[in-house]
Parts: structure tokens; C-alpha cells; sequence
């Protein structure tokens, strides 16, 4: 790991640390001087969590031999000394494989085995399910061991060709793969199906999580790779190799997997090596390499700056080496400076920034209050200093005035109830809409639309049914979240204009990234039923596969739409009721200073004792906010 990468990651992890610190701290602030309310405190809890979870996640795409687990060792894994994952020649993984630290697991490398792919269960599913999984334990002080553990993902079998069907790893109609089958009627498939890989390494422990997906192109490969894993991945190096260019099967895994679906991608032309020829000459070699990326470029449709050349054999071992001019010549070190300078950079201000958003509406709103009671207070001090040496008679009238503000002020509570009730009715037809039960009924009548025939066309019918009626639900809660947002602002205007509150802003609900994201499952639906590899009827097993794939990642995304809808509807309400009760306090304490005056008029200087006890008492809140505030800044 280079230096910079190392600074980089430090920073990154401060930064995390630091604000959710500042958030617990926040919670707490809240729980000691507003009472404690759990469900508040949870939600501030989980965006802590959150911010101290979250994960970079890189994914490595490719066709099979193109040296993305090379690279990756190279990358991240040189300071170990070794070829920490698997990548010789003929040895490399051979599964889908995730790289990433989990604190709450001991360092371990777990296997799903290939026969998991007889059953319908997703991918997402029996990850939560430990006893399907091969548990092996990793040495983190052992770079040796691991190394030798982690060469299980290599791992194949022979099975008799009729499994390899059914598993769905061989196709009976395919000239090259019937050539595979040896003369006892077996072929190799891969001996694992997924791999885990927890690692207690500098970077992963900063949240880093890695993704080596090798060959999408091949027959087998998981849906969920490309219906979610790699979407949802933050950038994507995409690797070529520098003997082959720009395949047709490359082009069509970056069309249809990488270039629509991820905002942040690199192509990457590996094995650069292969063009250094002394013969050429240095500037020879760099001329090769120099039309080696413009034509890549051309290709992809990229611009040149994020196309690279490397050697990611060369850059490990000139790491372990510590062979800086030939690590210099292998190309990594750009690689390294788009990591360091751009990718963690913008996630860490993406991470941190939503972080800050979703609280900074709670502590603005706080302040406000704090330094609308310093202001009541400094007005109450003015009217209790202006009774001196006055009348009885002046007490009451004041009072009265009081009493006068407080049933105009309650007049306009009691007209919030009203727009309670509404908000609450609309709150339950938004969630309605949104509900994992709707959703149930969608997708099982679009399976029984398929029929029992599962072919291309019933699956792309079935799919563009699901998302219309989807749409339809996501256009219908986009209305009725606008009609809750217009209710509480009209309530908010009221009582910033009738009774001085702080003007508060109802935020709104966004559910169009859900909204694209099930356009985008209609994409790849229509982009699998377009493959004409998938046409026949005999493949009914891949596209049943791929129904449940396309299906889990609607239920994902449903689940997600639901949660920030419930958390919106409370984000919404919350405010607005605190800030009521606060204000109905307020006056409560106002007219209590005025019974204490009419019950001793000789006593007002002890009531302006006690007002400016308050106020100190607020003035040393807001300086604690002001410190959370503080730390919380970017």
C-alpha cells in the first residue's frame, strides 16, 4: 500500500470516526436535556452506525485470465510479501469472491458449495445462513498460511454432465463445452459456488470491501452480480488484456454490465509487459502502449484519463522487491493516485456529507429554539425590570395579555390536530402503497403469468408488468408524500406567522433512485431475454434463476423505499410537535413568572434571579451544541 493510499485511508477513517462520535454525542445531548426518546435515539444511533460500517466497495470485472486477482494482490495485499490470492497461471479463483473486514467475526476464509445451486434460494439469503457455508480460519500473522488457505478458491471437481446441467454450468448445444467432457462422461465446474473473505488488513478495517467477479460472461454466473452487486459497487476497474484488446466479450460485459450501471469506471489494460521489447527501444514501447490506450478508449467510449496501463504482475513483485524503477514502469502507481486523489475522496464526502444532512435539520432546529428562549428570556428580564416600584394593577394586565397570547396559540395547536389526523391517514396509504405484502401479490401473479413453460417472452411480459404496476405505486406515493409535505408546511406558516416560532422546513420524499432502480431490473431483463444464448426453452433454469434474482433485488428495493418513507413520516411530524410543546412550555412558564409576581410584587428581583439562572442554564446548552457542531464539521 503506498503512502498516499495510507494517508488517505487514515483521513478517511478520522473523518468517520470523528462525526459519528459527534452524532453519538449529539443523541446524548438530546437524551440528557430533551428527555429520552428512544425511537429518536435509535435513528440518530443507526446513522452512526452506519457511517462506521460503511464500506468502498471495488469491483474487479473482467472475462477469465485478464489478471484482476493479480492486481488486486498488487493493489492492496504487496506489504503481506506474498501472492496473497490465488492468480498463477491455471490457478486463479474460481468463484465470485468478496474481500472485506467484519470486527464482529474472527478472520476467516467461507466457501459456498456448488451444489447451493440446485436450490432456489438467492444468494443474499444464504449469506445469512451459516451452517450452508465452509468455515476455515485465516492467521492474519501467517501471510504463508492464508496464502495456502485462500488457494481453496481454486478449487474444481468432475461431476457427471448431467449434474453439470442441472447446476447450470454446461450447456449441452455448445460445440466447445461438449468437447470438455472426458471419456467417463464428466466435466469440470467450479468446486465453489461463492467465497467470504475476512481479513483484518489496514484498508479493509477503513472499509474498503473488494469484489473479484471472474468471468461474467461465462455460463453459470450468478445474477446477483449484475443485478446488484456490481451496480451497486462505488467504482468498477475493468480489466482488458494488452494481448487481446477489446473482445467482442468484453464489449458486451462492459455494455451491458459496467458502462450503464456504475458512476465511477476504469478501464484497465493489463500485462503491459508483454509490449516491453528491448528492441523498440523505450520510446518504441511507450508509443505501443500510448495506441494501446487511445484505441481502448475509442472502444469503451471513454476519455483517455481513465483508461491505464498496467503491469500488475510486475507492480507485486516490484512491491515485495521494493524494486522502485520497475515498479514505476509497471503503470500502478496511477492507479494508486486515482485511488488516493479521487475515488476515496468522493466517497468519504458523499458518506459524510449524507451523514450531515440527515442530522443537521434536528440541531439547527435546537439552536433555533435555544436562542428563541435566550430571546423570550432577555424580553421577560425587560418586562420584570420594567414592574419595578409599579402597580399590581400593571401585573395583572400583562398577564392577561399573556393569557390572551396563549388561548390565540392553543387555537392554532388544536388546528394542527386536524392536520395531524390527515397527515396520519395519508402516512398509512403511503406505507400501503409500499408494503412487502403489495409487492408479494405483484411478483406472484407476474410468476403465474410466466406459466410453467418459463421462457424469454413470459419473462420479459411478466417483468414489464411488475415494473408498471410498480411505477404506478411509486407515482402514487410520490403524490400523497407531496400532499403530507403541502399539509405541513401550511402548519409550519402558521406559526411562524401568527405566533414568531422558527419557520421549520418540511423536507421531502425522494423515491425516484427506487423508481430507476426497478427500471433498470426491466433493462437487464430485456437485455437477458435479447441473448440468444438464452432463447431456447432449454434454458428454463436460467431464466427461473434469473426471475428470482431480478425478484430479491425488488424486494431489496422495496424494503429500502418502505424504511425511508416510515423514517421521512417521523422526520416530518417530529419536529413540528416538539416544537408546539416546547412553545406551550414557554408560555406556561411566562404566565407562571406573572403568578409569582401577583402572588409577591415585592419579590420581582428573585424572579429575575431565577430568568437569568435560565438563561445561563440555555446559554451552556447551546455552547455544548455549538462543540458537537464543530466536530461534525467536514
Amino acid at each position: 500500500m503506498s503512502a498516499l493510499l495510507e494517508q488517505e485511508v487514515a483521513d478517511y477513517t478520522r473523518k468517520r470516526d470523528r462525526l459519528a462520535t459527534a452524532i453519538r454525542a449529539f443523541a446524548d445531548w438530546l437524551d440528557q436535556y430533551q428527555g429520552i426518546d428512544l425511537e429518536r435515539n435509535l435513528r440518530l444511533i443507526e446513522i452512526a452506525d452506519a457511517l462506521q460500517q460503511d464500506r468502498l466497495t471495488l469491483a474487479f470485472v473482467a472475462e477469465f485470465s485478464r489478471g484482476k486477482t493479480e492486481l488486486i494482490n498488487a493493489l492492496f495485499f504487496a506489504d503481506l510479501g506474498v501472492r496473497l490470492l490465488p492468480s498463477d497461471a491455471g490457478r486463479t479463483t474460481m468463484c465470485p469472491t468478496e474481500i472485506f473486514y467484519d470486527a464482529a467475526e474472527t478472520p476467516s476464509l467461507k466457501l459456498l458449495p456448488i451444489e447451493t445451486r440446485l436450490r432456489p434460494e438467492s444468494l443474499g439469503h444464504l449469506k445469512l445462513t451459516p451452517i450452508e457455508w465452509v468455515r476455515m480460519e485465516l492467521d492474519p500473522d501467517n501471510p504463508q498460511q492464508m496464502q495456502a488457505t485462500l488457494r481453496k478458491l481454486t478449487e474444481v471437481r468432475r461431476v457427471p454432465m448431467g449434474e453439470a446441467v442441472a447446476l447450470g454450468l454446461f450447456d449441452p448445444e455448445d460445440e466447445e463445452m461438449k468437447r470438455r467432457v472426458d471419456g467417463a462422461g464428466q466435466v469440470e465446474v467450479p468446486a465453489w459456488r461463492y467465497g467470504l473473505v475476512n481479513l483484518p488488513h489496514p484498508m479493509l478495517k477503513a472499509g474498503l470491501a473488494i469484489l473479484d467477479t471472474p468471468g461474467l460472461n461465462a455460463l453459470g454466473s450468478e445474477p446477483e452480480l449484475t443485478l446488484s452487486s456490481i451496480p451497486g459497487a462505488h467504482a468498477v476497474f475493468f480489466l482488458l488484456g494488452t494481448d487481446t484488446g477489446v473482445t467482442r466479450s468484453d464489449l458486451e460485459i462492459w455494455q451491458r454490465h459496467v458502462h450503464k450501471h456504475v458512476n465511477f469506471h476504469v478501464a484497465v489494460l493489463n500485462k503491459i509487459d508483454m509490449l516491453w521489447d528491448e528492441l523498440k527501444g523505450e520510446v518504441g514501447v511507450r508509443a505501443s502502449i500510448q495506441r494501446q490506450l487511445s484505441d481502448t478508449a475509442q472502444v469503451l467510449k471513454l476519455p483517455e484519463s481513465q483508461v491505464f496501463a498496467v503491469s500488475a504482475q510486475k507492480a507485486l513483485l516490484a512491491k515485495v522487491k521494493q524494486d522502485n524503477s520497475l515498479l514505476e514502469r509497471s503503470g500502478i502507481n496511477a492507479l494508486e493516485q486515482l485511488l488516493g486523489k479521487e475515488i476515496i475522496p468522493a466517497r468519504r464526502e458523499i458518506m459524510c456529507r449524507g451523514a450531515v444532512t440527515q442530522v443537521s435539520g434536528q440541531i439547527k432546529y435546537h439552536r433555533a429554539d435555544m436562542m428563541n428562549q435566550i430571546k423570550d428570556g432577555v424580553q421577560t428580564l425587560q418586562q420584570l425590570s420594567g414592574l419595578s416600584g409599579r402597580n399590581r394593577e400593571l401585573v395583572v394586565q400583562m398577564r392577561e395579555q399573556l393569557l390572551k397570547d396563549k388561548e390565540r396559540y392553543d387555537a392554532t395547536a388544536n388546528q394542527f390536530k386536524t392536520t395531524r389526523h390527515a397527515v396520519q391517514q395519508y402516512g398509512d396509504q403511503l406505507l400501503e402503497q409500499l408494503s412487502s405484502d403489495a409487492l408479494h401479490v405483484i411478483l406472484e401473479e407476474a410468476r403465474a403469468l410466466m406459466g410453467e413453460t418459463w421462457t424469454t417472452a413470459g419473462l420479459i411480459s411478466a417483468m414489464r408488468e411488475v415494473s408498471k404496476r410498480i411505477t404506478d405505486r411509486f407515482i402514487h406515493s410520490m403524490r400523497l408524500s407531496k400532499n403530507i409535505q403541502e399539509y405541513l408546511n401550511a402548519a409550519c406558516d402558521r406559526f411562524h406567522k401568527l405566533h414568531g416560532l422558527p419557520k421549520l422546513v418540511v423536507p421531502s420524499l425522494d423515491l425516484r433512485s427506487y423508481r430507476l432502480r426497478i427500471e433498470s431490473l426491466l433493462e437487464e431483463t430485456e437485455a437477458f431475454c435479447g441473448d440468444p444464448a438464452n432463447l431456447l426453452v432449454e434454458k428454463r433454469f436460467m431464466i427461473r434463476r434469473f426471475y428470482n434474482g431480478v425478484a430479491e433485488e425488488a424486494k431489496k428495493t422495496y424494503d429500502l423505499a418502505t424504511k425511508d418513507a416510515g423514517r421521512w413520516l417521523r422526520i416530518s411530524l417530529d419536529p413540528i410537535i416538539v416544537q408546539i410543546r416546547e412553545h406551550r412550555q414557554l408560555l406556561d412558564n411566562r404566565l407562571e413568572n406573572m403568578r409569582k409576581v401577583l402572588t409577591n410584587v415585592d419579590d420581582i428581583q428573585g424572579e429575575m434571579v431565577a430568568v437569568k439562572g435560565r438563561m445561563d442554564d440555555l446559554r451552556r446548552r447551546k455552547a455544548e451544541l455549538d462543540a458537537i457542531v464543530e466536530q461534525m464539521a467536514l
